[in-house]
């Protein structure tokens, strides 16, 4: 089959790689319908993390959706035919994490996922076929009437947003402010609406991002007008915002976040933050009486609760797509979406 594998730094292939098959009786074989590049990958692409977190060859990609094309012996909840759609990361359902709802720490997979980083290696979704582990736990049956640019984010990165928004406990009538309008952050300001703000601030550089999250009822804060925590505080009669969701990953958005936030307010991050340790503004915080809620998102526990709100279009997840190709065409793909390119917001793959 064909497949995007991992090169080294900006070197994705589209190769042909060996077929999966069903190894435990557990598996099922996914035919891709859709994948695509999320902003996480980009890591494995800059290198940053160090060559631990993918392997030379690796197939890339944790989000993906397609159709069951086989089944191992103990699957019992779907048939080959099923529309489905996965969660970035692997668990097994039946660990003492996953039965506290926290698949994201599966002590049997090893914090998994899939596209080779932590944990187990396992083949990503950047690809013709995948084969899929704890099938019965981790497929999502996908609703007829959803097509697969609405269904394909449920597994990861809509998911990621709506928990950042939630982690905010945002309230009727709050400022909330999202630093990053690229896909997790424009879906994270689609989230916040449902809970009630008054304002959203979209902190970004990239004007063509900004115009978008503006469609979404966000108000522009550009990096190139100076210091986003002094214009929102002025914006705010000095107080700050309410609640800021970190949507990036890196160590200024996360400081300024923190710079952004009013006194006893919220700071939820869902930036995937791959280097060891980071500067941190503790003596701010503190003296702010923050709450501060951070980590990688139980995607597991959000895609069926989200799925009638994307049906009913109270979420509108394909709304930043930017780019369909097929996928031999990833690595152009990647390409764009790294250097911002060609006003690509999110690029999707098509097998």
């Amino acid at each position: 089959m064909k497949a995007i594998t991992f090169h080294g730094v900006s070197d994705v292939r589209a190769e042909t790689v060996a077929d999966p098959k069903v190894v435990d009786p557990t598996d099922v074989v996914v035919r891709i319908t859709t994948s695509a590049v999320c902003g996480s990958d980009l890591h494995q692409y800059h290198g940053r993390g160090g060559g631990a977190l993918v392997q030379k060859g690796a197939i890339m990609g944790h989000e993906f959706m397609g159709v069951v094309e086989d089944t191992g012996a103990a699957v019992r909840a779907l048939r080959a035919g099923d529309r489905v759609v996965l969660p970035f990361n692997v668990s097994c359902g039946h660990c003492d994490w996953c039965r506290r709802k926290l698949p994201s720490q599966c002590s049997t997979t090893g914090r998994a996922v899939f596209g080779g980083r932590f944990g187990h290696i396992w083949g990503g979704g950047q690809a013709e076929r995948v084969r899929v582990p704890f099938a019965d736990h981790l497929c999502e049956k996908v609703d007829a009437t959803l097509t697969d640019a609405d269904a394909l984010f449920l597994g990861d990165i809509l998911s990621t947003a709506y928990c950042c928004a939630e982690n905010g406990g945002i309230r009727p009538g709050d400022t909330v402010a999202v630093f990053g309008a690229g896909p997790v952050g424009l879906l994270a300001m689609q989230s916040a609406q449902l809970f009630g703000p008054a304002r959203v601030f979209a902190v970004d550089r990239v004007d063509y991002r900004l115009k978008l999250a503006e469609e979404f009822g966000a108000e522009p804060v550009t990096l190139d007008a100076g210091d986003p925590a002094e214009q929102i505080r002025a914006r705010t009669g000095g107080a700050g915002a309410d609640v800021v969701l970190e949507c990036v990953g890196h160590e200024t958005p996360f400081t300024q976040a923190i710079q952004s936030v009013r006194p006893a307010g919220t700071v939820s991050s869902v930036g995937v933050y791959v280097e060891p340790s980071m500067g941190f503004p503790a003596r701010e915080a503190f003296f702010k009486d923050l709450t501060l809620k951070m980590g990688i998102c139980n995607a597991r526990n959000y895609i069926a609760p989200l799925m009638p709100l994307v049906k009913l279009g109270k979420l509108r997840p394909a709304r930043i797509v930017t780019h369909t190709m097929p996928l031999a065409d990833a690595p152009r793909g990647y390409a764009i979406f790294d250097k911002k390119e060609d006003r690509a917001i999110k690029v999707m793959l098509k097998p």
